[in-house]
């Protein structure tokens, strides 16, 4: 503990020296956000669905079994 404590006292400085200013972010084309967008949102969809169909599935299974 004494270790960690003292390296961090250490490299505080160190933090503070490396602080860049702020440059503008770069112009992108949003194509690929609205695609990553897209599928995620479809494969969490899809995942939900998965899940609902397999439960109710396990649920009938067991209804049927005497």
């Amino acid at each position: 503990m004494k270790r960690f404590l003292s390296c961090l006292i250490a490299c505080l400085p160190a933090l503070a020296y490396a602080q860049a200013p702020a440059e503008p972010p770069a112009e992108s084309n949003p194509i690929g956000t609205i695609i990553f967008g897209v599928l995620f949102v479809g494969f969490c969809i899809v995942f939900a669905w998965m899940v609902c169909r397999n439960k109710s599935k396990d649920q009938n299974e067991e209804k049927k079994q005497p």
